[in-house]
């Protein structure tokens, strides 16, 4: 896509072509170095819908899963036994040995298979929401309530781009031109919608933790590499997004930004906050 006339749900075709070309190695180093860090910062508690994981025999699907990195940290950190699925719109990622976790490809837009619905005890999402357009988030949250037994559950986490912590400049420049992108591709603030989406979407008992995460200099030493590649490497991807936007960035002003933001956060840190929410399917009768 080329033209501000095209159709905004091809705008994010950018970012996956864009890493795609990179190749899926630094991809999925990405997602590894971010998960370290946002398991530090929940203390190791990677679920946090109140589900009783002591008791063996769950179903968990991680929607979005690439490589499953939040699988295995979830699994690691259990000392029961459960059934653990990822789901990805990208096979490729899927690492060569599944070490006991079941991947198929599926898009999250897409109708659910039927044999899938209704068996799930936990549906987990991370980063990846942005990913509904051309369709509204809330369509998304609704077609993954499909999921659940009743009495399951879905979790989400996404980043809040539009009321973003106190940062420097590069950072702050990031979070701006990020919620351009989100609202030129017609997804809106959704990490601040979590909460009435799910109840939109029919879910009870919802909840959500907002959970600041600390980058480079202002993170712990042995995360300080991780989280600046965590943060930063998504720049130039989603920079290409709005290049085919309506943007208050020039061009010029968005090759830069990558550089910026991760030599501030090399020299000054910064923050980023995580919203959490989830919520739980009605039990009949």
């Amino acid at each position: 896509m080329t033209a501000l006339g095209e159709p905004k749900g091809a705008t994010m075709d950018n970012f996956m072509n864009m890493t795609k070309e990179a190749g899926h190695t630094p991809e999925i180093q990405r997602l590894i170095d971010l998960h370290a860090v946002y398991n530090d910062a929940m203390d190791g508690q990677l679920i946090l819908a109140p589900i009783n994981l002591e008791e063996p025999g769950k179903r968990i699907l991680d929607s979005g899963t690439a490589d499953g990195t939040w699988l295995r940290g979830v699994r690691s950190s259990l000392s029961a036994q459960h059934h653990y699925f990822g789901s990805d719109i990208e096979a490729e990622l899927f690492p060569a040995q599944p070490d006991g976790i079941t991947y198929f490809q599926q898009s999250f837009q897409e109708p659910w298979p039927p044999e899938l619905r209704n068996t799930f005890d936990l549906i987990h999402v991370r980063g990846s929401l942005a990913g509904s357009s051309p369709k509204r988030p809330v369509e998304v949250i609704k077609n993954l309530a499909s999921l659940p037994k009743p009495g399951g559950w879905i979790q989400l986490m996404e980043m809040n781009a539009f009321n973003p912590p106190s940062n420097g400049p590069a950072m702050t420049d990031f979070a701006r031109m990020a919620s351009e992108v989100w609202t030129g591709i017609g997804v809106g603030d959704f990490a601040n919608q979590l909460k009435p989406m799910l109840e939109e979407a029919g879910l009870q008992n919802v909840a959500e933790r907002r959970i600041i995460i600390e980058l480079g200099k202002k993170a712990k030493p042995d995360l300080r590499a991780q989280s600046i590649n965590g943060v930063s490497a998504p720049v130039k991807p989603i920079s290409a997004v709005a290049r085919d936007l309506e943007s208050s960035f020039s061009r010029e002003q968005l090759d830069g930004l990558q550089g910026r933001v991760r030599a501030e956060l090399e020299s000054e840190g910064g923050r980023v906050e995580m919203i959490v929410a989830w919520g739980q399917r009605r039990v009949e009768g």
